[in-house]
């Protein structure tokens, strides 16, 4: 991709206070439950996963705290007396910093007189102690050495995305729309670089995961199960800033492909015992094929009328690929009604002839194609009637075109039996 789209940010804050960016941009692999980070090791953008960290060359240092790199003035100063003071609020407590809670976020301070928990975010966090000679003495050459910052690789959940796809439907033209949905569930802002969006719905080992997305591989390995249907989209060279507790909307590559047919079809079983009117409920069908690859998924279907979008049903497609045609059904037809009525019938029980009729009404200005699709309790032979001809064994399809404004009824005759 040559050119970086613009990025239309839905900002969702949380009340949570607002962090700086951090000085270098992380490279990631954003899935759709988590992330693979590729980044320093001497401070971590982002919470690790739990047992996800994999050092990124074979001899390296003890790598202690991998808890999110803001929090660590917070681990820092544990058993030393501080102040917290409330973002919002007039508010502030003084003791000893007895405990972090890091699942829940909060941290518990005591003094002579109490004893409490508070939520990390809600505070600023001030020392009250030096730190000790120990803890400011010049580190040595073979310190520095070991705490030279190389490259690791980690899972978080903090980082994740979400495919926005629908097809519009206007006139004889259909637009496959395609964006992605980042969330940041991180309580800092997230520059991403040189990334790529990976889209996959089958679970994959998490050590697997990790090893495929940052180092070579051999592909005769028995123990790897290379995945079906995964899509990566790249995100481009330019830098891309996630508030935290947002979601951003950025664009995917779209197409516009020509409706090849549509038509309005119904379904149906019948039996030989049958009376009176049956409704015909027609849904308008439409088959067209992908000018370019896309992602599969739960696509919204919409019919624009000028500037409006109607919405239409949701229509899952497991396959996007260049020059594929697919069919899917957008709503239920106010264009055309009918009914079908058992005109005769030899016997209620089976071998049976049976007469038929369907009465079709177009209440559109245009000509519109139909299919009733009439699945029967036995085996069917169709005996008199041009518009009807077997599916299988017991169904027939009656079809055909009704010009704008009219009505009209189809007779066919059919021979049922065991």
């Amino acid at each position: 991709m040559n050119n970086q789209p613009a990025y239309f940010c839905l900002s969702i804050l949380l009340g949570a206070s607002a962090h700086s960016a951090f000085a270098a941009p992380i490279n990631a692999v954003i899935g759709l439950d988590n992330s693979q980070i590729v980044e320093t090791s001497q401070k971590l953008s982002l919470t690790p996963n739990t047992g996800s960290l994999l050092p990124l060359q074979e001899n390296f240092a003890p790598i202690t705290h991998l808890e999110n790199n803001l929090n660590a003035n917070w681990f820092d100063l544990i058993n030393k007396k501080v102040r917290v003071e409330h973002k919002q609020r007039d508010l502030n407590y003084t003791g000893t910093l007895a405990k972090i809670e890091n699942n829940t976020r909060s941290f518990v301070l005591s003094n002579k007189e109490f004893s409490m928990t508070l939520p990390m975010d809600d505070f600023y966090l001030i020392p009250l102690e030096n730190q000790s000679a120990v803890d400011t003495k010049p580190e040595s050459k073979a310190d520095a050495d070991k705490t030279a910052p190389y490259k690791v690789s980690y899972q978080t959940n903090e980082l994740s995305w979400s495919p926005q796809l629908s097809l519009i439907f206007e006139n004889d033209k259909v637009s496959v729309s395609q964006q992605a949905l980042i969330h940041n569930n991180s309580s800092s802002t997230i520059q991403v670089q040189d990334s790529l969006l990976h889209y996959s719905r089958s679970a994959a080992p998490q050590l697997f995961k990790a090893e495929r997305n940052s180092l070579a591989m051999s592909a005769d390995r028995p123990d790897i199960n290379y995945q079906d249907n995964e899509v990566s989209y790249s995100l481009g060279g330019g830098t891309l800033s996630i508030a935290p507790y947002s979601n951003t909307l950025i664009p995917l590559p779209s197409s516009d492909s020509n409706i090849d047919s549509q038509t309005h079809k119904a379904k149906l079983y019948t039996y030989g015992n049958s009376s009176g009117k049956i409704d015909l409920n027609f849904y308008n069908n439409l088959s067209f094929s992908f000018e370019k690859n896309g992602l599969p998924g739960e696509y919204k279907t919409f019919w624009k009328r000028g500037d409006l979008l109607i919405p239409g049903n949701t229509v899952r497609l497991e396959t996007v690929r260049e020059g594929s045609s697919v069919d899917v059904m957008t709503n239920k037809s106010q264009d055309i009604t009918g009914y079908l009525t058992l005109v005769s019938a030899s016997s209620q029980k089976l071998p049976s002839t049976q007469v038929w009729e369907a009465t079709i009404e177009n209440h559109s200005n245009t000509a519109q194609k139909y299919s009733i699709e009439q699945s029967t309790n036995g085996v069917v032979d169709i005996l008199e009637g041009n518009d009807a001809v077997p599916i299988n064994a017991n169904s027939l399809l009656v079809s055909g075109e009704i010009q704008a404004n009219s009505k009209q009824t189809i007779t066919y005759k059919i021979d049922v039996k065991n």
